[in-house]
């Protein structure tokens, strides 16, 4: 899965939300709960090349490949990808109710 930085997907909306019902909201629950959307991503992933469900990943290789994904891009963190998700997280923020 490569990441396309062009592909604008939308943020998570919080309109409407106190910035204490943010906080409580974006906890090792809602972490757990993405890192289960990217499992489910690489256990559907399909190119012209691969098709997981071909390859029969299981879900213990799901989560093993979600877990090294997760560290790779932990490591590899850069200026860019800083700076867009603290622009669409502050955004987030400025909108929600104080």
């Amino acid at each position: 899965m490569k990441h396309d930085r062009k592909r604008d997907l939308a943020a998570a909306t919080y309109g409407g939300m106190s910035l204490e019902e943010i906080q409580e909201g974006v906890s090792a629950e809602a972490i757990s709960y993405a890192a289960g959307l990217l499992v489910e991503a690489i256990r559907n992933y399909e190119s012209k090349a691969l098709n997981a469900r071909r390859e029969k990943v299981s879900l213990t290789e799901a989560q093993m490949m979600a877990a090294n994904l997760i560290a790779r891009v932990s490591a590899h963190l850069d200026d860019a990808t800083f700076r867009e998700q603290l622009g669409r997280v502050r955004h987030a923020i400025k909108e929600a109710k104080p």
